[in-house]
């Protein structure tokens, strides 16, 4: 009987990584928006606002002086939701009263980072901006104002925090 050799070589597995994932972060509660990794990335402004042009919109950009109409969803950097000016957004109850606001943005009751936002936003446009505490709810007075106790109460609990806005600049 003859013996029969079997030559194994070594094989090795490498285990691939899978492609990143279209569906979105949600390790996190509250975070529902797709991620687009063809999407812009952050730029800061002067004071430490963190902006993402989501669409460049057309027409003029804003300028200080303006007055402009605003759609906005506000959460925690958490991605927790608070409000939203918006019908059908996250968790908002049915009675929290919607609809986009004006804001004047020559008028110093804004909050800052929210008003560096919006400067040089043009009509149509959205943007992802990451207010810091120091340039957030500093008072009780800025505007934009929420419109009920809940979101009132969560605002003043939550202003220690960065906020991050999600904005449509409807004029």
């Amino acid at each position: 009987m003859t013996a029969s050799i079997l030559a194994i070589a070594p094989v090795s597995f490498a285990l691939a990584k899978s492609p990143p994932s279209s569906a979105g972060d949600w390790s996190s509660p509250g975070l529902s928006a797709p991620v687009d990794d063809t999407a812009p990335q952050f730029f800061k402004t002067e004071n430490g606002v963190k902006v993402q042009v989501l669409s460049e919109g057309q027409g003029p950009p804003a300028s200080d002086s303006d007055t402009v109409l605003i759609d906005f969803s506000l959460r925690r950097s958490n991605g927790y939701f608070i409000y939203s000016t918006m019908e059908g957004v996250s968790f908002q109850p049915s009675d929290v009263p919607i609809g986009p606001i004006l804001l004047d943005l020559k008028n110093g009751n804004i909050i800052q980072g929210l008003r560096e936002a919006i400067s040089g936003m043009k009509k149509n446009g959205k943007r992802r901006v990451l207010v810091p505490p120091e340039l957030g709810y500093i008072n009780g007075d800025l505007q934009p104002q929420m419109p009920t106790f809940a979101t009132k109460r969560q605002v003043e609990n939550h202003k220690s925090e960065a906020l991050l806005f999600e904005i449509e600049r409807r004029r």
